[in-house]
């Protein structure tokens, strides 16, 4: 843009305007003006996806650590019942034991 409007007013300076130079000129400064606002909107929008997205990373963070307290809890859970299997097993074998002896 600075460009274009730097051409406009040296050949305005200058008076060495072609006919229909101002109007191409301007033409171009329109067109670049459509471009520029496209890209203004694009990047307005990858801003939202960008902060939809990091909203997500938050919740799959959130939902990483419940997974991990779970898998904790079940780990928790196994030993204690791994436990409690060995014990009545132990358990059983000393009734068997006590019956035939």
């Amino acid at each position: 843009f600075r460009e274009l409007i730097e051409i406009l007013a040296i050949s305005r300076n200058q008076k060495i305007t072609q006919p229909g130079e101002e109007s191409q000129i301007l033409e171009l400064l329109i067109q670049r003006d459509g471009e520029f606002q496209e890209l203004m909107k694009l990047a307005v929008d990858q801003g939202k996806i960008h902060h939809e997205m990091q909203l997500l990373e938050k919740v799959v963070e959130k939902r990483d650590n419940d997974i991990q307290q779970l898998q904790k809890q079940l780990k928790e859970a196994e030993h204690i019942l791994a436990t409690a299997v060995y014990q009545a097993k132990e358990k059983l074998k000393s009734i068997e034991k006590a019956r035939k002896g």
